[in-house]
């Protein structure tokens, strides 16, 4: 059990409890965030992973004591078929949020399991399939070659776009060296740590607010990252559809 957080996170915290277990009767329970890893900041909240014995999931959003909270409840099955999908998906939002939490509810030893299961997952990397890293290239590149299609008679739409293929390229770059997606909002900082000369054209490229420079500032990156900055050859797996 957490003894030290401030105020108001304490108060929340026991609230946050209190009305888990009034609704849900939980098997186990996990509490995460930057309020937990004693970082707090304006928009921080209290992330709860909660395993409840029944067949549905839910997720709730409640103010405890003014602090934000989000609840996750699943059934247990459900919670280890999600944390055995992260490494496909390359996003482990769910195996994070378990691996760096604190159990604050565990008779049966449940969150225990979890918790060794997410952190060897975030230990083991992401599996994205080699198909899916191939159209993701593709969906980048030909996405570019959009935006110089309709830049003259749409520049606001193209800018859209451009600003978009930068953004997955960066992604695509993580999953190809073998590397978790970072969560949204650090994408650029953690690119930066990355791969520090890549992140700095990336930024130079998103700043342009000429199109045209933009675009000549962009291509490079997405050549690199891609292979190629429109259309391309290639062939997807087979893949059984039944009858």
């Amino acid at each position: 059990m957490i003894v030290s957080l401030p105020e108001p996170y304490a108060t929340a915290l026991e609230m946050a409890l209190a009305f888990i277990h009034d609704r849900y009767q939980p098997l186990g329970i996990v509490v995460s965030g930057t309020i937990i890893r004693g970082a707090p900041h304006s928009a921080s909240d209290l992330d709860f992973m909660v395993i409840h014995d029944a067949t549905w999931r839910q997720r709730v959003q409640r103010y405890f004591n003014g602090v934000p909270a989000e609840l996750f409840v699943n059934p247990e099955f459900q919670m280890i078929r999600t944390i055995e999908r992260e490494p496909e998906e390359g996003r482990p939002v769910m195996s994070h949020l378990i691996a760096t939490g604190e159990i604050v509810h565990d008779p049966d030893g449940v969150m225990m399991a979890l918790q060794d299961q997410a952190r060897q997952t975030l230990a083991e990397g992401p599996r994205v399939a080699a198909d899916l890293l191939i159209q993701r290239k593709y969906s980048i590149a030909t996405g570019f070659e959009d935006a110089a299609d309709i830049r003259e008679i749409d520049p606001d739409r193209a800018h859209s776009i451009v600003t978009g293929s930068l953004t997955e390229a960066v992604k695509l770059h993580f999953l190809q060296h073998g590397r978790w997606l970072p969560r949204y909002k650090t994408l650029l900082s953690d690119f930066d740590a990355f791969d520090q000369h890549l992140g700095s054209s990336v930024r130079l490229a998103l700043r342009a607010t000429d199109l045209d420079e933009r675009m000549a500032l962009a291509t490079p990156i997405i050549e690199r990252i891609c292979g190629a900055s429109g259309f391309f050859e290639w062939d997807g797996e087979p893949q059984e559809v039944g009858r």
